[in-house]
């Protein structure tokens, strides 16, 4: 213990206050007059099925190590925003959100039976970490194809004006937020389909921290993934906001429009994702969560794992940034998910 903390709480602390130097500006636009549209709305109309895409772009060049080759996928993103006011910012100011991109780790020429696709976490720029770290040891370990899908707002996706990688995903303009949830919510699972149109017989899904959070809805909806494992995630969302320090601005600037914790509780509480139900069987669920998680606090995972019938789930030591440091327990976990391809590869 490090004072009356454990380390994985002191380095959350520390980050979460580093991040004020990120969080400087101030959201100015209050869209909470405008929520009408979300509320009351069943899980499955306020993440609707994705309709097939009709073209993904497979960029070059391509990246080789070995006989393992990764590339760029390139797509445009099928979401239609509920709120016909930010429809216009949608397909204006945000025009470069409109394309969605994963990176594609699969054998020279062949690709494996089954495919594990990974969202990343808030914040993050790329996947050059994921690519040198997680990516080629799920590939290894596992033996999977990958597939690394980038949020809304992240990376090539960020529109001019944004200071930072993912600055406007999770905001006080609570319609663009949530907009930017059902968004990656599509996104994922639209290249889902186009990875089984491909020719995968099983696609399974992890995340990380928000990551996190979209996979865990994924899990909600039909059509569904083969299996999950949501990691350092929950969906209690209003007590994410309140008590998270990376959070901070979004919960100052709600509190700025007058928005005050009850009304950010009952707001929440009329939206269907902290709410939302699993449809996957648990047992094709793998929960990774942290004990001393200074973001998603372990007893507000717990209820939420209790109320998803309590599935498989790996209690990591450590905090929500120091995650890292168990990724190969992790991955021996995973190896004993359900596996209905047998391995193997065939021509790509």
């Amino acid at each position: 213990m490090i004072g009356a903390m454990g380390y994985g709480e002191t380095v959350d602390a520390v980050v979460g206050k580093l991040s004020r130097v990120l969080h400087l500006r101030k959201t100015n636009n209050d869209t909470s007059h405008e929520l009408t549209p979300y509320f009351g709305l069943p899980v499955d109309e306020l993440l609707p099925p994705p309709p097939r895409l009709p073209d993904v772009k497979r960029v070059k060049p391509r990246l080789q190590l070995g006989s393992m080759v990764t590339e760029t996928i390139a797509w445009r993103s099928l979401h239609e925003p509920l709120s016909d006011a930010y429809k216009r910012r949608h397909r204006g100011p945000y025009a470069s959100n409109l394309t969605a991109y994963a990176r594609w780790v699969h054998e020279r020429s062949r690709r494996r039976r089954s495919l594990l696709l990974y969202v990343h976490g808030w914040l993050e720029p790329g996947s050059w970490v994921e690519e040198a770290t997680l990516m080629p040891m799920w590939y290894r370990e596992l033996g999977v194809d990958v597939a690394h899908v980038q949020l809304p707002f992240h990376g090539r996706r960020s529109p001019a004006g944004q200071l930072f990688h993912g600055e406007w995903f999770w905001t006080a303009d609570l319609v663009r937020s949530l907009e930017s949830v059902r968004q990656a919510v599509m996104d994922v699972r639209s290249i889902m389909g186009w990875f089984r149109d491909f020719g995968y017989d099983e696609v399974g899904i992890t995340g990380l921290s928000l990551g996190g959070c979209i996979t865990m809805l994924t899990a909600c909806v039909a059509p569904l993934p083969d299996y999950v494992v949501p990691m350092i995630a929950h969906l209690e969302l209003t007590d994410a906001i309140e008590e998270a320090p990376i959070l901070w601005r979004m919960k100052e600037d709600l509190a700025r429009f007058g928005i005050d914790a009850p009304h950010r509780r009952e707001i929440f509480t009329r939206v269907a994702l902290s709410t939302a139900a699993p449809i996957l069987a648990r047992e094709k669920q793998l929960w990774v969560a942290a004990r001393e998680d200074g973001y998603l606090k372990a007893e507000l995972v717990e209820q939420q794992w209790r109320r998803w019938s309590e599935p498989p789930i790996l209690w990591i030591p450590g905090g929500h940034m120091t995650f890292p440091i168990a990724i190969p327990d992790i991955v021996r976990k995973m190896r004993a998910l359900p596996q209905k391809t047998g391995g193997g590869s065939v021509p790509c």
